[in-house]
This record gives structure tokens, sequence and C-alpha cells, in this order.
């Protein structure tokens, strides 16, 4: 079984599912793929464009460089992350480079990283 964390992030807007969605959905994914969440971290009523402002996330980022100790990092949506595609490509190319990986009921690791790689190509 993998270690995962959960990241639920709501927005003052109510664009975002609420709290109790987010969790059941990131529940619900990992009992179905073998993740035993073991950490979690929220920024509630955070906008959704830069990532280095929310203490929750910045904490799972500082985690994943001195712990480590979960692999995945399991969210409701991907706009939970954030709603910019290069804010969301950044935080999977540097999960990427830790060994960890982001999982959704949305959308798999493969996506993310594929979407990412693309992006970054792109911008060369």
């Amino acid at each position: 079984m993998a270690l995962a964390a959960s990241y639920i992030r709501t927005e003052p807007e109510g664009a975002l599912p609420t709290v109790d969605e987010q969790m059941a959905a990131i529940q619900a994914y990992a009992a179905e793929h073998g993740l035993d969440l073991v950490a979690h971290y929220e920024d509630l009523d955070a906008p959704g464009l830069l990532l280095y402002y929310r203490p929750g996330l910045k904490e799972a980022i500082n985690n994943i460089k001195e712990l480590e100790g979960w692999e995945v990092l399991v969210v409701a949506e991907p706009r939970c992350i954030s709603d910019t595609p290069s804010a969301l490509h950044e935080f999977v190319h540097k999960l990427s480079l830790y060994g960890n990986r982001l999982e959704s009921p949305a959308r798999p690791w493969e996506d993310f990283l594929a979407d990412m790689k693309s992006y970054r190509r792109a911008m060369r």
C-alpha cells in the first residue's frame, strides 16, 4: 500500500467543491487505488493562481523535500491545485523531481506528467 497525502483547497467564490465533497472524493479514490492517507494539507478560501502563497501547499512541498513520508498527493480535481495550467505544470514538475506524484479521480499521474512534459517542451 502506497503512502499518500490529501490536499484540499476552497476559494472565496465557491467555484470548487466543498471541503466535505473533496474529502469524500479523495477518500474514495485512495480506497479504490490502495493508498494509505497519512497526511492532510488544506488551504481554505485560497485563490487559484499562485501556489507558493498557500501555507498548506507550501508545507506539502517542504515535506516532499525533507520528510518524504508519502509518495502520492491526492486532490479531488486538478484545479484544486491551481486554475492556471502553467502553475499546475510547475507543481507536477516539482513532484516528479522528488519521485512523488499527483493523482486525482479526474486525472491519473501519467496524464499530469505527459501534459507537463509537453508544456515544458513548448516553452523551450
